[in-house]
């Protein structure tokens, strides 16, 4: 009889075990409830018509985020971590269980916190809890405490198309998930999010109240064509004028370049920055900055990476996709001789031209001396090519580098100018303060016979007692091919006064032109080098 009474007591237990299993929450966004009642006018500093006061509601009645005290919210305070890990932790618990109850602990966060490490929503490592919390850092928390299946895709938002966030950027993939979930629309009407900026708890209010009602989500549309000013204002101030100067502190040439990240790390051409012992940017603000060195470059793509001295700078991002149709609408903000962001608008004329063994986004925006190392963006912002060159004479013949080949640059740590920055500079001497010119005293191991400058006509000429020149003259001719290794173009060949055939070469980048060939000097046979800078 005993055991009858017992065994009918383990069904009871067990059957009412079965039907507490079977009452118990399923994961998923219902268990988002209201849980307490928001009287309108509680919060004495959120007023009714404010673009946040639903989220405010929300929270609050879901149990998720309360006021500082009964009667002040304080919505234009900076959300500390402490308070977003509590509501990572909070929007996890409710999210499995349908309930979020946490012991009482010391320091009051030391729970929440202990749940979010168990459940990988936050590192084990975190430190600065009463610190304020980036929108980034926000933004990682929240796409951790809730899974996958809690942002469906409502937005298309292409890889990229945030202007100030990467997708590789350490907080990208999390803001790229909230971004097309509709839980974070961004600043502005470019969807710019600001990562670095700090949260305000308004802010958090209403992401926190999209995550866990989706009614509360906003579908957007990024990226959209922009026009020319919007495109400007947009993407300008993360474009530099660039100086570079030899070691005697004399300027050696102009360019362009633009930020790639926050941290301070700009792209440019590699020969922008070429035989620079230093130099130094402009940004949009005219602000100077120094350019602490080189980060790593490849000479044959003619891109360099670099490292200024700063951080906080706004940034562009690459296009997703490097496919360019001919036709496409695309521009360009650089410096041409130094007049600083000018922008230009033109079409991709052929996205693939070969030049050289090398491949080139030809475009005809306007570009000049100066504009090299500069962005070449499509409509949405995005840098689809950097500038290189241009053909003098030809009818807006511009070209670029196109941006996925910043991928074959191996970036290493920041190496200053005067470490090797230039390996050309260690073979090959160069006139002091005309780089890049080559020496051609000391190519020929040739003394200095006379030397005449016009600085009012900006020219200077070398003389060489061509009794002094050892080598023979086809040897000593092999200069030529020392100028076309320092990208000087053969324009044209005259007679000169003394009946001696003179070349004439360019250097579009650099925009100085040298004259090389024979002259009488006072009856004496010279060979000499004439410098037009």
């Amino acid at each position: 009889m005993k055991k009858r009474v017992i065994s009918l007591f383990v069904v009871v237990v067990l059957a009412l075990s079965v039907s507490i299993t079977a009452q118990a929450a399923s994961p998923g966004l219902q268990n988002f409830k209201i849980r307490k009642t928001y009287t309108c006018g509680q919060f004495t500093d959120v007023s009714d018509a404010a673009w946040y006061a639903m989220a405010v509601q929300a929270d609050y009645e879901y149990g998720l985020l309360s006021g500082r005290s009964a009667s002040v919210f304080a919505p234009n305070d900076a959300i500390t971590l402490a308070e977003a890990v509590k509501l990572a932790a909070v929007l996890n618990s409710t999210y499995e269980t349908g309930s979020a109850s946490f012991k009482k602990t010391i320091p009051w966060y030391k729970a929440y916190a202990e749940a979010a490490v168990r459940k990988r929503i936050l590192d084990a490592s975190a430190t600065g809890y009463t610190a304020p919390v980036t929108r980034a850092d926000f933004a990682v928390l929240i796409a951790k405490a809730l899974p996958d299946a809690a942002f469906p895709v409502i937005s298309e938002i292409s890889d990229n198309a945030i202007p100030d966030v990467a997708v590789n950027d350490p907080s990208g993939p999390a803001v790229y998930k909230l971004y097309r979930a509709g839980i974070l629309s961004g600043c502005d009407s470019f969807g710019t999010f600001r990562p670095e900026q700090l949260l305000s708890r308004a802010e958090a209010a209403a992401i926190v109240a999209r995550a866990a009602n989706s009614a509360f989500r906003k579908s957007i549309t990024l990226p959209a064509p922009l026009s020319g000013d919007d495109l400007y204002q947009k993407c300008s101030p993360a474009v530099f004028y660039l100086e570079r100067y030899d070691d005697a502190g004399d300027l050696l040439g102009i360019g362009s370049g633009f930020f790639i990240s926050r941290s301070g790390l700009a792209l440019t051409n590699y020969h922008v920055i070429e035989g620079a012992t230093s130099a130094k940017i402009t940004t949009y603000d005219g602000k100077t900055y120094d350019v602490k060195g080189l980060c790593g470059y490849d000479e044959v793509a003619d891109l360099a990476l670099l490292q200024i001295d700063g951080s906080g700078f706004p940034y562009l991002a690459p296009a997703a996709s490097d496919d360019l149709s001919v036709g496409t609408v695309v521009y360009t903000i650089g410096s041409p001789y130094g007049l600083q962001n000018t922008i230009s608008k033109g079409i991709v004329s052929n996205a693939n031209q070969e030049i050289d063994g090398s491949s080139y986004i030809q475009f005809s925006a306007p570009i000049s001396i100066g504009s090299g190392g500069g962005p070449v963006l499509n409509t949405s912002g995005q840098v689809v090519g950097v500038t290189c060159l241009t053909v003098l004479n030809g009818q807006t013949l511009n070209f670029a580098v196109p941006i996925h080949e910043i991928d074959a640059i191996k970036q290493t740590d920041c190496v200053p100018f005067d470490n090797g920055a230039d390996d050309s500079a260690d073979e090959t001497a160069y006139y002091a303060g005309l780089y890049p010119v080559p020496d051609f005293g000391v190519y020929a191991d040739a003394p200095l016979y006379e030397i005449s400058s016009d600085e009012d006509a900006g020219v200077v000429t070398f003389n060489y007692r061509q009794s002094d020149i050892l080598m023979d003259d086809e040897t000593a001719a092999g200069y030529i091919d020392l100028l076309n290794q320092n990208g000087f173009v053969w324009q044209r060949t005259y007679t000169n006064d003394s009946g001696y055939a003179v070349d004439v070469y360019y250097n579009a980048d650099f925009d100085i032109s040298v004259q090389f060939g024979v002259t009488l000097l006072d009856g004496v046979v010279c060979r000499f080098v004439a410098v037009f800078y």
